[in-house]
Formats: C-alpha cells, structure tokens, sequence
C-alpha cells in the first residue's frame, strides 16, 4: 500500500480479521460504486470470495488470478473450498501457467473464460564487482566462511514447499563436500520444527535460518546454487529471481516449473519428494562448476526472453481490452 500510494495511486484499505467479509463487502462495494471502477482483479482466495460477490452487486466484471492453492491448514482448505466453486461466476480466470490452466480445464472451468498472464522478473545488471560485493555481504551477515559453497533456498516454511527434502538433502551432500554451507531464507509454521529435524541430523552448525530479508535479490549472486524443494508449485518467483541473478537453480518439476525451464532445460528438474535424487542433482553441480555455469547462462537467458516485463505487460493489455471494449473505444476517441 505504500509503494502504491509512493507512486501516485489511489488506494483504499478495506476492513480485514476481526471485522471480516460482513465489513469489508459493504466496504468494497462502496469504494466500486465512488470510484467508478469498470474492472475489478482478485488475486488469493479471501480476495476471488470477496471480489466476486461485489462483482455481483455492482455489475462489475471481476478477474480471479490464481496463484495456486497449498491446502496449509483445515482454514485454508476450507477457503480454497469455496474458491475453487465460485470461480465459475468469474469473468475471466487468470493462470499462471500452461499446465495449471489444463488442470483448472479438468474442474469443468468454462476454456473460454481461461487466459495465461505468467510472472516477470526485471533482469539486474551483474557484473564481477556487484557479484564479489553481493557474495562478501551474504558472508558477513550471516557469518559464513569466506571461502564456502553456498547452496540456498527461499520461500515460506510451510508443508507444501517441501523445505525438509533440504535438509535431508544436505545431510547428505554435507558427508561428501564439507565446504559447502545451507542457508533457508523465509519465515513459516514449521520454522521451529525444522530447526529441530536440523538438530536431529547434526546439521545445525551447517545451516542458517536466515529468515525473511527485505533485500533477498540483492543477495542472491551472492549464492552458488539455489534449491526450490516444493511439493506443489505453480510460478514459483524465487526461481525466476534466481535464474535472472544468473544462479544455477536445482527445482522439483511440478506446477508451472518444468515450463520455466523450457526446451533449453535451463533448470535441473527432480521429482518432487525425493531428497536422495534432490541431493544428487545438487552434488553433480557442485561437482561441475562448468556445467553449473552453463545452467546459469541458460538460466539468464530464458527469463530475460520468456518472463519480462514487456511480454507480461501486454498478455495483462490484451485481457484488459478484452473485458473492457467499450472502455478502450472511449480512450481511443
């Protein structure tokens, strides 16, 4: 909210927790009606339930752009419930990828209603000097040696993102490279109990916790191989942050993932939940600085082509202009 009101636009904060949907429905509703909104984009399950009963009170087209759906806990499974039933009353249904539009084709979703706008990532400028400056801070601010291999991962500590594959993995890794240190960057439900399976293996001297960090992608070429372990996925934006800082990425293929990879295999992909092959994958790159390099080049390449912001831009104009015809004719004029 503030980086939109810091870029000039018009926002409005609506009832949330204690008060609900019996405060924020009336709430939106109002705001629609005052502001005149001819679109209305919903993105997470609380806000496709939300979006959608004002869209069928005030005669507003609605978007639900979906992000996936983790089934974290009985609340959320509940919530995702009704989402996934009332999402045929969406005009348009937005994807993230190919593959989750087939899936959300199989639930009987009208085709006609499903469009693909797939995530971006801006391409940094990387040279030697901003990479030596980004590998010294991950060193210093998290007390690593100066002369270690860093392998990371990134994301929410819950079941779905299948962070405990890493530490089994890195067990095992850590037997035959001892030079190698882990780094779990997120925050999440399971934080403590993985810090207690990292105990358990006698890995916690090896791993940091290093929780959320505002300033993660500035960070990243500073690593030597990210791991994205999940269960289930859709776009994951961490592989494309990763991709794009030129860093080696190590991913299970599900969801959207084996997509962003593309023909070039600019990622190598490993089934979900298995942290012996996980372990493999990530040992033959730290094996192989070549073939590591190559994979980051690929890597690089693929995001800045396929995921940039100019290709996202216009699959968002092309669904704006679809929904919005006479809106369009009027701007034309």
């Amino acid at each position: 909210m503030r980086a939109a009101e810091a870029r000039g636009i018009q926002n409005v904060s609506l009832p949330s927790r204690k008060l609900g949907l019996r405060s924020a429905l009336p709430a939106l509703i109002r705001s629609l009606k005052k502001l005149k909104i001819d679109l209305l984009c919903a993105h997470g399950f609380k806000s496709d339930v939300l979006g959608l009963l004002a869209g069928r009170f005030t005669r507003i087209p609605v978007v639900c752009f979906l992000r996936g759906w983790t089934a974290e806990t009985l609340r959320v499974r509940i919530y995702e419930a009704v989402d996934q039933f009332l999402l045929r009353f969406a005009d348009r249904i937005v994807c993230l990828s190919g593959s989750q539009a087939r899936n959300l084709a199989k639930r009987n979703v009208v085709l006609d209603k499903i469009r693909i706008v797939r995530n971006a990532i801006d391409i940094p400028a990387i040279d030697e000097a901003s990479m030596i400056r980004s590998r010294s801070e991950m060193r210093r601010r998290f007390a690593l040696p100066l002369d270690c291999f860093v392998v990371a991962t990134a994301g929410r500590l819950s079941p779905e993102k299948g962070v405990s594959d890493f530490l089994e993995a890195s067990s095992t890794i850590d037997q035959q490279f001892p030079n190698v240190r882990f780094v779990i960057f997120g925050h999440g439900v399971l934080r403590q109990q993985l810090e207690h399976k990292c105990r358990e293996l006698g890995m916690y001297n090896r791993i940091t916790f290093a929780g959320f960090q505002q300033d993660l992608r500035s960070l990243l070429p500073g690593i030597d191989l990210l791991v994205n372990p999940s269960h289930s996925e859709e776009m994951p934006n961490i592989v494309l942050e990763g991709m794009a800082a030129g860093v080696p990425v190590v991913a299970t293929a599900v969801g959207g993932v084996e997509e962003i990879g593309g023909p070039e295999r600019a990622l190598r992909l490993v089934p979900p939940g298995n942290p012996k092959m996980l372990a493999n994958a990530i040992g033959e790159l730290i094996s192989e600085p070549s073939r590591a390099k190559a994979l980051a080049q690929l890597g690089r390449t693929r995001v800045g082509v396929t995921y940039s912001l100019t290709r996202q831009r216009s699959e968002l104009h092309n669904l704006y202009q679809d929904l919005l015809p006479s809106r369009q004719a009027e701007l034309a004029c």
